[in-house]
């Protein structure tokens, strides 16, 4: 089983996901020194992302594989991310039209996925601003950025809950009760996993 924790920065994510313990939970995967330059060509950009978040998503499901769960800070499947940059206006060098097909074809290809669950949380800026202002281990840059992102990110997932129904949930359970939901699920991986039609559908559904 592999669970989403999303969220915009200082959301709680990372907090919720470590709880599970080193080995369950999958971090984001740095990626700068990596990336393409800056003027390179736009499918280069799209192709470094697919590839990145296709190993994340691999890793994820290495952990599911030791362990019957794997809970990801962030989803591995980070179109969104382009979605939700050029909804509210800002630069983004992967951008999400040439992202599309590339990432349509890592799904075929079936390095990258959809998640058995995505746990989504809503934060009212001022929660978040007190929270980024009470952590003192992270620099959250363009945190500003981060929140005008937020109503795009819920608009990304409620077309998700649409195309792939009963795997979106909002907000955060308690430990406990994920780990019993996990307990009684069986350990297969739903068959929607790799399935190009969710994507497409996600895409039918996404506001013009």
């Amino acid at each position: 089983m592999i669970i989403v924790v999303e969220g915009i920065s200082a959301a709680g994510k990372t907090t919720f996901a470590r709880q599970f313990g080193d080995g369950l939970w999958l971090p984001e995967i740095e990626a700068k020194g990596q990336r393409p330059d800056a003027d390179a060509p736009l499918i280069d950009h799209a192709r470094f992302w697919a590839g990145h978040n296709a190993m994340r998503f691999q890793m994820a499901m290495e952990i599911e594989a030791k362990h019957g769960f794997a809970i990801c800070d962030t989803d591995p499947m980070k179109v969104h991310f382009s979605w939700c940059m050029e909804r509210a206006g800002f630069h983004w060098p992967d951008k999400f039209e040439t992202a599309v097909p590339i990432v349509r074809e890592t799904i075929r290809e079936r390095r990258l996925g959809f998640a058995d669950l995505y746990l989504v949380k809503q934060i009212e800026p001022a929660i978040a601003r007190a929270q980024k202002e009470g952590d003192a281990t992270r620099r959250r840059g363009n945190f500003e950025q981060h929140l005008a992102l937020q109503q795009h990110l819920i608009a990304w997932f409620t077309a998700l809950s649409e195309a792939l129904p009963d795997h979106v949930r909002w907000g955060l359970p308690s430990k406990d009760a994920l780990l019993a939901e996990i307990k009684e699920k069986a350990p297969e991986a739903s068959p929607r996993r790799f399935d190009v039609s969710v994507f497409d559908a996600l895409l039918e559904r996404l506001p013009d």
